[in-house]
């Protein structure tokens, strides 16, 4: 009996970290297009949480979900449309712009910009903290 316990103990001891390990990330598989669904139903549900999973592991300052969540979202959308836009930044096509009204009849508009982390799409919502090693950011500053 005691035999059987270790060795139930040393299998869970290795097959659980490995499981941990092998994790996914939330938005694996997903299109854009399905990630921007996903963002729209959790921003109608009021979802925090789901909206931390689909969110850039990268951007730690999150505040930005409970400002739109106050002002966008726990509440229905009507035919959401989704239109996709030209990133200012990066020249790819990974900002939608998103439209509907709710059951009130009260126009929604709200537009997110999307990153690729591995074959992975995420949200941006907030901001990354500077890290050391982190590259330098490009100067401002005009040149006369």
């Amino acid at each position: 009996m005691i035999g059987k316990l270790s060795r139930s103990i040393l299998v869970a001891s290795v097959v659980l970290p490995l499981a941990v390990a092998c994790t996914s990330s939330p938005t694996e598989g997903l299109s854009r297009e399905k990630v921007v669904a996903a963002y729209v139903d959790a921003i109608q549900q009021g979802d925090k949480s789901r909206l931390l999973e689909l969110n850039n592991p990268a951007l730690d300052q999150v505040d930005e979900i409970d400002e739109k969540i106050a002002a966008i979202g726990d509440r229905e959308w009507i035919d959401p449309q989704t239109t996709w836009l030209t990133n200012p930044i990066t020249g790819a096509i990974d900002v939608a712009r998103i439209s509907a009204t709710d059951t009130h009849g009260t126009r929604i508009a709200d537009q997110i910009a999307l990153t690729s982390i591995d074959g992975s799409w995420y949200v941006n919502l907030g901001t990354h903290t500077p890290q050391p090693g982190d590259p330098v950011p490009a100067s401002t500053a005009r040149i006369d």
